[in-house]
């Protein structure tokens, strides 16, 4: 992976992170939309962190 697709990656994940707040705030916690958002985060996180693990 290079430096662009990880910044992409990192860019990726910040607007997601926005993304699960906004759902939240509107929807609440439990709500299908939220989770569904919390699992494309935890998989774009998990992404990031194998990628840094690899690039040592």
């Amino acid at each position: 992976m290079t430096w662009m697709d990880i910044l992409m990656l990192e860019n990726l994940i910040i607007e997601k992170k926005a993304q699960l707040l906004t759902i939240f705030e509107l929807h609440g916690l439990n709500h299908l939309k939220t989770i569904q958002c919390s699992q494309v985060l935890d998989h774009l996180l998990n992404l990031h962190e194998r990628t840094n693990y690899s690039s040592m």
